[in-house]
């Protein structure tokens, strides 16, 4: 047994300055990487943010990052693709319609002067004549998602919903439709042409799929809640928010069957959205899909 007394140190003051040492290169590390870190943090929850309002239709949305930050280059360039996206989308949607135009007065034309009593040439015609009646509601559809990106742009004036949501009404088919419509439901600040085009956007995408059967209801509590029903094949959980996403289509059958260009659904959602409003999806008593608006 070996025992060691009178050292030439001090055991406890030797650790002592050894904590101290520690601390004051722990206190020079650990507060640049702490305020880094934070910097950091803050920066990208300000790029999550975009992202979530990206995704709630808000293309007008910037992360608030400082300009010397490490992610604010990526920021930037999220923010020049998306303009550059708007602008091509505007650009090539309005270049659309005069081509489009030509070929309409073009084959209007030949089918006056030279389709006589050809019956064959005039069903070509006629089917040719729609495909470009299809290529005009398109680009309408492109326009009208162009100019929802700009939502400071929509007037806001005061309107009863009321009779507005009365007005609406599915695609003339072999449906049953039936409305519940409140007869007081308040006012509402916006604009009431958008806000019609989206809730018809929704019962004309009820009457593609509806077997028989198409409901709109509309109350009012502390929100406005207005439900559009059929009772079709429904819409999958997993699918529920991708259908709100621009061109999104359902694989199955019966989505290539209704037509479309997937914009319906866009459009509407994007312009409840610009009255404060949501929307959700889930199954309707009826067997197919109901989807919910509350402003």
């Amino acid at each position: 047994m070996i025992h060691a007394g009178h050292l030439p140190i001090d055991i406890g003051e030797a650790l002592g300055m050894e904590a101290i040492r520690f601390a004051v290169i722990a206190l020079f590390l650990l507060v640049p990487i702490g305020w880094w870190s934070r910097r950091h943090w803050r920066d990208l929850q300000a790029l999550s943010k975009m992202a979530d309002d990206f995704g709630h239709g808000n293309l007008s949305a910037r992360a608030d990052v400082a300009r010397g930050a490490s992610i604010a280059p990526l920021a930037g360039r999220i923010a020049a693709l998306l303009e550059a996206r708007k602008h091509l989308l505007h650009a090539v949607s309005h270049e659309l319609r005069t081509p489009i135009a030509r070929l309409e007065f073009g084959m209007e034309l030949l089918r006056e002067r030279h389709a006589g009593d050809d019956e064959a040439l005039q069903r070509r015609l006629q089917a040719m004549l729609a495909d470009v009646e299809e290529l005009k509601a398109l680009v309408e559809e492109l326009l009208s998602l162009n100019q929802l990106d700009h939502a400071e742009a929509m007037p806001r004036q005061a309107f009863a919903p009321t009779p507005l949501l009365r007005a609406c009404t599915p695609p003339q088919g072999a449906h049953e439709f039936n409305a519940s419509i409140a007869d007081d439901l308040g006012e509402l600040h916006g604009d009431a042409r958008l806000l019609a085009r989206a809730i018809n956007n929704l019962l004309g995408n009820a009457a593609k799929y509806a077997q028989s059967r198409i409901t709109l209801t509309a109350t009012r509590g502390e929100q406005l809640h207005i439900v559009v029903e059929d009772d079709g094949p429904g819409i999958p959980a997993d699918a529920r928010a991708q259908v709100f996403e621009p061109f999104y289509r359902l694989t199955r059958q019966a989505d290539h069957a209704a037509g479309g260009y997937g914009l319906g659904l866009a459009i509407a959602a994007r312009a409840i959205r610009l009255h404060g409003g949501d929307i959700l999806i889930d199954a309707s008593p009826l067997g197919g899909a109901r989807f919910t608006v509350s402003i």
